[in-house]
């Protein structure tokens, strides 16, 4: 009997040092990929086509000014692509991103480009409801979505019509990348996206097991979305691009990631901002993608490594303190050399990126570190978000309904 029982431990412990083995793959996959990948960015194909390339409509959804608008606009009129378009949408005609975009307009004045004004309401999700206009009314079948706070680099078009035309591609998307915070709890945000998020994100796409989107930035046909209802369809989601991305790949198109980020500036963010939007992405999370989002906290560093210490100490005898640190060290070290490959290698800007100093990265590193089974355990109790000013409550079929202001 004491035999079984010792095996069926040990089985135990064989699961979490296995898990911990796994995670420890995907991180070095993350880490070589990304050293590959962005330091070594190709040429672009299409580019050279000409008129021979394919078209592409870049829409770009705008709501408000968002932090340096005007640089991640200019940013789309000055791809070196031979064929595209660029449609902008706001909602209202006060919005006052408009007299940014006619500015622009005006000093672009071969670019082929225009504003639609006025949204129309197919479902719950803003951004859809911005964009359903220019997608129908696209002049190309290739539509790249592109958020209005992001900044791409010149030959991101270029190098993204390239993976999409390899076959059986249906979805090429780019790594988010945030920069420049300017507060402490900016800092943590940066950190997030810029470690945890940039190697999860890069180590699920390069393994292809499923597909993992977010929509900063994504390209793809028309036609094939069209034969999932089109992008109204994807409305009364707010995660539509996770569920477009789903969409794609259930019709057997695989996704792509070319070697370009989207890069946003983050600016000035309070501690409360920094844990609605940690905790909102969790909400609309469990319920889309919910053994995903269950097994989260698995793959964060002192949870992962505490498991990875228990199994070692009882089959080996090993400290659990000394192996903690041992290992946590390494995890920090594997951050920021990943951090830095992302910061050095993001898309232009008029301000150049320059990454935390070694204090500043330790500092937002371990605060984000500690808070992210507290903040993941908060969100997983709660079902209401805000995006855009406006708040939702979270339901169980991945949609969302307008919580109304109480009069």
């Amino acid at each position: 009997m004491s035999g079984k029982r010792t095996r069926n431990t040990h089985g135990g412990i064989y699961t979490y040092t296995r898990t911990r083995r796994e995670k420890n793959s995907l991180s070095l996959t993350h880490a070589v990929f990304s050293q590959t990948r962005y330091t070594r960015k190709p040429s672009p194909l299409s580019s050279k086509l000409g008129q021979d390339a394919p078209g592409v409509s870049i829409l770009r959804p705008l709501k408000g000014v968002d932090l340096e608008l005007t640089d991640n606009l200019i940013s789309s009129f000055e791809q070196r692509y031979p064929k595209f378009e660029t449609i902008f949408s706001v909602a209202k005609e006060d919005d006052p991103a408009v007299p940014v975009v006619r500015q622009l307009m005006k000093e672009y004045p071969d670019a082929e480009c225009r504003l639609i004004i006025g949204d129309r309401q197919v479902g719950i999700n803003p951004k859809v409801n911005n964009m359903v206009k220019s997608y129908e009314s696209a002049k190309y079948d290739i539509i790249w979505i592109l958020d209005s706070n992001v900044h791409v680099d010149r030959d991101t078009l270029g190098r993204s019509v390239d993976e999409l035309m390899e076959p059986g591609v249906g979805l090429v998307h780019h790594l988010p990348v945030a920069m420049q915070p300017t507060s402490y709890a900016a800092e943590v945000e940066h950190l997030f996206l810029d470690t945890n998020h940039a190697k999860m994100y890069l180590a699920i796409n390069q393994v292809g097991i499923a597909s993992c989107v977010m929509g900063k930035s994504n390209l793809y046909r028309r036609s094939d979305l069209d034969r999932a209802g089109g992008l109204g369809a994807f409305a009364q989601f707010m995660a539509e691009d996770n569920i477009v991305g789903e969409a794609l790949w259930h019709q057997g198109l695989r996704h792509r990631m070319s070697a370009d980020s989207a890069c946003q500036v983050l600016g000035h963010i309070t501690p409360s901002e920094y844990c609605r939007r940690r905790a909102r992405w969790v909400r609309l999370r469990k319920y889309i993608v919910t053994s995903a989002t269950l097994t989260e906290p698995f793959t964060e560093s002192i949870l992962c490594i505490l498991m990875g210490a228990t199994g070692a100490n009882i089959l080996f005898g090993t400290s659990i303190f000394w192996y903690f640190l041992f290992h946590w060290c390494a995890w920090f070290v594997n951050d920021y050399a990943l951090y830095r490959t992302l910061v050095h290698t993001a898309s232009y800007a008029r301000k150049s990126h320059r990454p935390l100093g070694p204090c500043r990265f330790a500092r937002a590193w371990l605060s984000r570190e500690v808070l992210a089974l507290p903040l993941y355990l908060y969100a997983m109790v709660g079902t209401r978000i805000t995006w855009r000013g406006q708040d939702y409550h979270c339901l169980r079929d991945g949609t969302a309904v307008p919580i109304l202001a109480k009069k």
